[in-house]
């Protein structure tokens, strides 16, 4: 006899005495909300009115039958949290079962509590603890007890994903978390591909919140979690850290999965990998997930030096230990220009220079969320995200190189008082790329919030700073009405397709936009600023063009576009994430705005068009800003700076030179051959070509 059936009943009690009674849904409501991004908070009204509405004329709501749980979904295995518990719809006041791909419905166990005996589905006896076929033969049932009581309806739906059970053997750690997000908690989980392969099975060393207004404003939560040793998950790479990200503020659910592959098809470095799998919690259905990479100074997700490590090595105690100190401000959460903390660590290792991983943080989290930071004199609050205990001197030497960098494009000519240009400091094509990724998408938080660069060691690395990975994009793509306005007057809304946004950002803390924050931060963003450089407008024109444009073209366009055939082959997941969230079906049920389809591919295709739109006006606007031949320099004129230009690089100097501009006889390489005959043509010219 299979040990499942054995324990079945057990485990049938075990669940029904403990926790499975509650639903994600009331877990939600004990929760507490705290403010995080900052957006307006939208009049959520009309979707109280819609849900108390629908609160009304509830027949099946409250049955005599107190748990409904089928299990054996993974026949493959032996494990005994392959299981999950009947889901009430209030939108069709009837339960549904949520099958992963792997469940065989010829052979599943169902396990029931009723109170008036025996369950009957369409008049059929169904026997509790035991297997049965009946699953097989449709998709709706009419369910009866003993007593002829009418539960009304049972509906079944099976997705084609992978799937994810994490459980928390009795001690109902999801909605413990739901109550309170600051909590974490072990647990014990099994991964499994849609072929029924197993991905992973063990523990789960910590399973805690993830974000900040995709956790406050959700129903649908999303998740940090940590294994106790590195696996790979679907083929991602060994790690220990990864992400469950719910998507529920994003009807498409492909928002940030679209962007993922934007950024790969343009090159961009250390790009997270994510994949669809469906979601099951203490054996309830907790719909579609996006499991990602997290974003780390680790081999397989940011690939740098490990100054973290590096640092443990040279010291005793865990750094963790050692006592945070703050100069320039009062204390850690004060938002104060030229100010920074980092721990009193007693050594360093020989060479500081990198790796660090660095995010843009708002002013009012920097206090919070970075452990170790800083802030410039223009107000940009950055957090030190590895090594996430910094000492005073790496601190200070990142704080400086960062501040070298700003002062330089802030600066009429692109140089600092040192004499360096900013593109010493930055890769033009990698913050150019992060720039395209910003406006394309016109990102809500763009470089507010989850925006990522980094420094390798100058041992290793070029000794430059480079922007990725890109991350958080769930607020995107037409998916929440706000504006942003600069210093210059420019003004961009992210409900526009036809008008600029990421360059219009000013420095979170500006008083244009953030008066409370109380500190004069600069009203144009880093990128803002860039923008307005006629080297980096330029290039990221060119950069457009050459790796986004055609890109684009194929999500949007032709016959198939890719966009709807992502949504395809998402959709079965998708239709049962919806009748357990209904994430769609019309304005009523956005959280915010009202970017939602009445159908799953119609939300898709909502998404499809705007790209499309802002594909078509971009290209408009930018098909003249593209770069000549022998424009090294890229201020829009060939003269004899070019030539030293070219001649500086060529020596081992001076700013970075590129194919598209350089190679002028057309042979792929730049060399000395092209030197001449920049040379020539600029003789012929007159010195001006």
């Amino acid at each position: 006899m299979n040990i499942k059936t054995v324990l079945s009943s057990a485990i049938s009690s075990l669940i029904a005495g403990v926790c499975l009674s509650t639903s994600i849904s009331q877990a939600f409501a004990a929760g507490d909300l705290s403010f995080s991004r900052d957006i307006d908070i939208i009049d959520t009204q009309i979707n109280i009115t819609a849900e108390a509405e629908e609160e009304e004329n509830l027949i099946y709501k409250e049955l005599p039958i107190s748990s409904f749980i089928v299990s054996d979904l993974s026949p493959q295995t032996d494990s005994l949290f392959d299981r999950t518990n009947w889901s009430y719809s209030k939108w069709e006041d009837c339960h549904y079962i949520f099958l992963p791909a792997t469940a065989d419905r010829t052979k599943l166990i169902i396990d029931y509590n009723s109170d008036e005996g025996t369950i009957y589905l369409d008049d059929e006896e169904l026997v509790s603890g035991e297997y049965t076929d009946i699953l097989s033969r449709k998709d709706e049932f009419q369910i009866k007890t003993a007593k002829g009581t009418d539960c009304g309806k049972l509906k079944i739906m099976q997705s084609d994903r992978g799937s994810i059970y994490i459980d928390t053997n009795g001690f109902c750690g999801f909605s413990k978390l739901f109550a309170n997000r600051f909590i974490d908690f072990p647990a014990y989980s099994l991964m499994l591909d849609a072929e029924g392969n197993i991905v992973y099975e063990g523990e789960i060393k910590k399973v805690s919140s993830h974000g900040n207004s995709s956790w406050d404003y959700s129903k649908k939560k999303p998740y940090n979690i940590k294994l106790p040793k590195k696996a790979d998950l679907f083929g991602m790479g060994k790690a220990k850290k990864w992400v469950l990200l719910s998507n529920y503020l994003d009807h498409s659910m492909l928002r940030n999965k679209l962007t993922e592959e934007m950024c790969k098809a343009a090159g961009m470095e250390c790009t997270m990998d994510t994949v669809f799998a469906d979601l099951y919690t203490d054996g309830e259905y907790s719909g579609t997930y996006q499991l990602c990479e997290k974003v780390q100074v680790q081999k397989n997700r940011v690939n740098i030096t490990d100054l973290e490590e590096e640092t443990e090595k040279v010291n005793e105690q865990e750094l963790s230990s050692y006592e945070r100190r703050i100069v320039g401000a009062e204390k850690a959460d004060e938002y104060m220009e030229n100010s920074y903390k980092y721990f009193d660590i007693p050594n360093d290792p020989e060479d500081i220079t990198g790796g660090y991983l660095l995010q843009l943080v708002q002013w009012n989290r920097y206090g919070l969320k970075a452990t170790s930071g800083f802030t410039t004199s223009r107000g940009q609050c950055v957090s030190i995200e590895g090594p996430e205990y910094a000492s005073k001197a790496q601190a200070e030497y990142i704080r400086g190189f960062v501040q070298d960098m700003e002062d330089a494009i802030y600066s009429d000519t692109g140089y600092n008082s040192k004499g360096k240009h900013y593109t010493e400091y930055i890769d033009l094509d990698s913050v150019a790329r992060a720039y395209l990724v910003q406006e394309i998408s016109m990102n809500i938080d763009a470089t507010y919030n989850s925006f990522y660069f980094w420094k390798d060691s100058d041992l290793k690395g070029d000794g430059k700073l480079h922007f990725s990975p890109m991350w958080d994009f769930d607020l995107s793509y037409n998916n929440f009405i706000t504006s942003r306005t600069n210093s210059d007057g420019n003004t961009g809304w992210s409900s526009l397709y036809n008008n600029l946004f990421a360059a219009y950002f000013p420095i979170h803390g500006s008083k244009l936009t953030i008066p409370e924050s109380g500190r004069p931060a600069a009203g144009i963003s880093w990128l803002g600023q860039l923008y307005k450089c006629k080297d980096f407008h330029c290039r990221t024109a060119d950069i457009y063009f050459k790796d986004f444009e055609p890109f684009l073209k194929k999500l949007t366009g032709g016959d198939s576009p890719y966009l709807t055939e992502m949504g395809k082959e998402l959709s079965a997941s998708a239709e049962m994430n919806n009748m357990l969230w209904h994430t769609y079906g019309g304005a009523k049920y956005c959280v915010f705005g009202s970017s939602s389809g009445a159908t799953y591919l119609e939300s898709v295709d909502i998404v499809r068009q705007f790209i499309e739109k802002r594909t078509n006006w971009l290209s408009s606007l930018w098909k003249n800003d593209r770069s000549s031949l022998g424009d090294i320099n890229y201020d829009g004129e060939i003269n004899v700076s070019d030539l030293l230009a070219l001649q500086k690089w060529l020596m081992g100097s001076g700013r970075t030179v590129y194919l598209e501009n350089a190679d002028e006889n057309s042979d792929g390489v730049v060399d000395v051959f092209d030197l001449c005959q920049l040379r020539s043509h600029l003789l012929n010219a007159g010195g001006d070509k």
